[in-house]
């Protein structure tokens, strides 16, 4: 266990150095997981911090966040359900989030629905994968309202450094609508502590 915490710790300190000049945002993210429900807080190179709480409510995985950046709160609930297809290493998805705080009002907190698509497939310990998603987005005065926003390419992959220890890199690339125009590319060094 001792070596394990060690190459975490390497890997964290080399990982955010060598992502933090080539992106527009790096995030460091640490979660404790049961089989139950996790917990996580993501560091990001802005200096924003968010804390996750994650649990099932029936067939949906549902997270609850919380976003301080310097004196702001923001939040989000968030329902996701992902399905991996019978056939080959495809997956499907989508997931809802609502968001508000104090950087919104009753007019612009924002309702996002994001299906996803993706394939990952595991080389022995490591798992790579890659994802396209696609976001329509509606703010709370007009809930129904839903208009295209957004869409994303995200890769990586993820390597168990031990039956109890996953460390895991991606990186996130916004887009248009159109899958056009790349925007901000984020990436995200993630340790994920089974108990």
């Amino acid at each position: 266990m001792k070596k394990t915490l060690i190459t975490v710790a390497l890997a964290a300190m080399l990982g955010t150095s060598a992502l933090a000049e080539d992106f527009d945002n790096t995030t460091i993210k640490l979660t404790a997981k049961t089989d139950d429900y996790s917990i996580s807080i993501k560091d990001k190179k802005t200096g924003a911090t968010e804390f996750h709480l994650r649990g099932d409510v029936g067939p949906i995985d549902t997270t609850v966040k919380w976003m301080r950046d310097g004196s702001v709160d923001n939040y989000a609930l968030k329902g996701e359900k992902k399905q991996k297809l019978p056939t080959g290493p495809l997956y499907v998805g989508a997931h809802a989030e609502l968001t508000f705080g104090d950087s919104y009002n009753t007019d612009t907190r924002t309702v996002d629905l994001e299906p996803y698509v993706g394939v990952e497939h595991a080389f022995g310990k490591v798992t790579p994968f890659a994802e396209v998603g696609y976001t329509w987005q509606s703010t709370t005065d007009d809930v129904i309202d839903f208009d295209r926003n957004s869409s994303y390419i995200e890769f990586g992959a993820k390597y168990a450094l031990s039956e109890k220890v996953d460390m895991k890199l991606k990186v996130k690339e916004k887009r248009d609508v159109d899958f056009n125009n790349p925007g901000d590319m984020n990436a995200e060094l993630g340790l994920t502590f089974k108990f």
